[in-house]
């Protein structure tokens, strides 16, 4: 008998035992799966509201830099100056509306010309922002107005609540941002409220601008919480019980991660998110659409239209960007080769590759497929080399590069002048193009030394016997210089921005 209940002391000690070495695993699994969520949910949320606050910033540049293209206008007659204001509202992204101030008297719109209008000068926040209800033209739909002043003259830069609206609704998610502008803030759904959130509230987080005198704020709910947790951690909760038991907590820790950006990307690809979007490029001469660049958007189903400088690093570390290249090369042949006759003769369509693309010859495959669609009226097919991961000349490289230009594709260095490999591109492969980095080209006429760099550049390429594009031109002042130094082709938002390919198939008819 007491042999008997030893035994059963012993069994029970190692039941309880057992028992707490298994939950032991889950209770540190629970607890790490609640900490990266606590800090997961935060850490989001404050790259939100960084990521909305440099878009503001950005749109309040394009104000900034209208406002102080029209000041020399101040104090002159308003039909002397009225087509200047209306060049800014035409070239400067966002801006909607230019006005002229003296005082607290509007005597000069871009819309109407000479006006009689007032303000208050006490509702702009240090005396430069004021988020608005509405005006005449829009009094249902906010707007944000810039002003910058000289002495009793003001400028007055108005910006569509259709942009701001846009960057709110982007950059929400279940907790959405607001746009604080003083004693006014501004939600994704239009609304306008002065009961702004306390920076008591729980969950409160802001990102202020140190440029413009506004705010972006959120707060974090338990709903958001509950939802990453659940998104990211509901097939390890279920099964952590059994993983205990079967692997302990090695295997409990490795399956533990239930969503990784891999699988993410899979899902993504599966469900054909990663769509394009094309940007027109244009013949220097003429400006006539010559081609388009192919570039890569993410239509995420809970975000949104995803940038690709958000997750295009990411899907070259994951090995995905090869597949995902090839889905954007299928979607534009089906959506082109049936339209083949509409296009212009020697059409060109670019895609960027990197140096995931680089590792076999699946890439020359894709290539003819892509080519041979289009035989009926020839187009021309431009790979565009990036360098976030260098390329590395070797024995593929070389077998498929020759493969592509016996194919008739031609090559593209991307971004040139701005990378640390540009030069060994040049010489460790055959190039067609260079593209003219944006930085340089947004500084011509104002920055003599991206001029000389743009300067060197067209020299090199004439040199070498390449063909020019210009990326990132937004104003005529660049066009004209680039045209006057004999560049083949212009891109940039002077021409059109980035486009789903049924709007840029409506503007390429027009």
């Amino acid at each position: 008998m007491p042999f008997r209940r030893l035994r059963a002391r012993q069994y029970y000690r190692r039941l309880v035992f057992s028992l707490l070495a298994a939950l032991l695993p889950i209770a540190l699994g629970v607890a790490i799966a609640i900490g990266q969520t606590m800090n997961g949910v935060r850490q989001d949320a404050e790259q939100r509201l960084l990521h909305a606050m440099h878009m503001f910033d950005r749109t309040l540049d394009n104000t900034n830099l209208a406002a102080s293209a029209v000041m020399g206008s101040v104090g002159k007659p308003c039909l002397e100056v009225l087509q200047g204001l209306r060049d800014q509202v035409a070239t400067v992204p966002d801006v909607r509306s230019v006005n002229l101030t003296e005082g607290e008297r509007i005597y000069c719109t871009s819309l109407y010309g000479p006006v009689k209008g007032e303000i208050e000068l006490d509702d702009y926040v240090e005396g430069q922002l004021d988020l608005m209800r509405g005006n005449p033209v829009t009094p249902n739909r906010p707007l944000i107005v810039y002003r910058q002043e000289t002495g009793k003259y003001s400028v007055l830069v108005g910006v569509d609540g259709y942009y701001l609206l846009n960057i709110l609704d982007m950059t929400s998610r279940d907790s959405p941002l607001g746009l604080v502008v003083g004693p006014q803030m501004l939600l994704r759904d239009s609304q306008l409220t002065d009961r702004l959130i306390a920076p008591d509230t729980p969950g409160y987080l802001e990102q202020a601008s140190d440029k413009y005198p506004f705010k972006v704020v959120t707060t974090l709910s338990n709903r958001d919480y509950v939802a990453h947790l659940w998104d990211y951690s509901k097939i390890s909760i279920i099964f952590y019980p059994l993983l205990s038991l079967l692997f302990g907590l090695g295997a409990f820790w490795l399956t533990g991660r239930a969503a990784s950006p891999q699988q993410e990307f899979r899902r993504a690809l599966d469900k054909q998110e990663f769509i394009p979007y094309l940007q027109p490029v244009v013949t220097g001469d003429d400006a006539h659409w010559s081609g388009c660049e192919v570039l890569m958007r993410w239509q995420h189903p809970r975000q949104g239209m995803i940038a690709p400088d958000r997750f295009i690093p990411m899907a070259e570390e994951c090995g995905l960007i090869v597949p995902m290249t090839r889905s954007l090369m299928q979607q534009v042949r089906g959506q082109f080769a049936g339209r083949v006759h509409t296009l212009p003769k020697g059409f060109h369509f670019g895609f960027n590759i990197s140096a995931g693309h680089c590792k076999d010859l699946s890439l020359v495959e894709d290539c003819r497929d892509f080519i041979d669609a289009f035989k009926a009226n020839p187009i021309k097919l431009v790979l565009e080399l990036t360098e976030r991961e260098l390329i590395v000349a070797d024995e593929t490289t070389d077998r498929l590069f020759a493969e592509l230009h016996a194919l008739g594709v031609f090559i593209a260095i991307d971004d040139f002048g701005t990378g640390h490999s540009s030069l060994a591109y040049l010489q460790a492969f055959q190039v067609d193009f260079l593209k003219i980095d944006k930085s340089f080209v947004g500084m011509i006429g104002s920055d003599a030394l991206s001029s000389h760099i743009v300067e060197n550049v067209i020299d090199l390429a004439t040199r070498l016997e390449l063909q020019l594009v210009a990326e990132g031109v937004e104003n005529e002042v660049q066009a004209a210089y680039l045209r006057e130094h004999k560049v083949a082709f212009q891109q940039g938002y002077l021409y059109g921005r980035p486009m789903p390919m049924k709007a840029f198939i409506e503007q390429l008819s027009a």
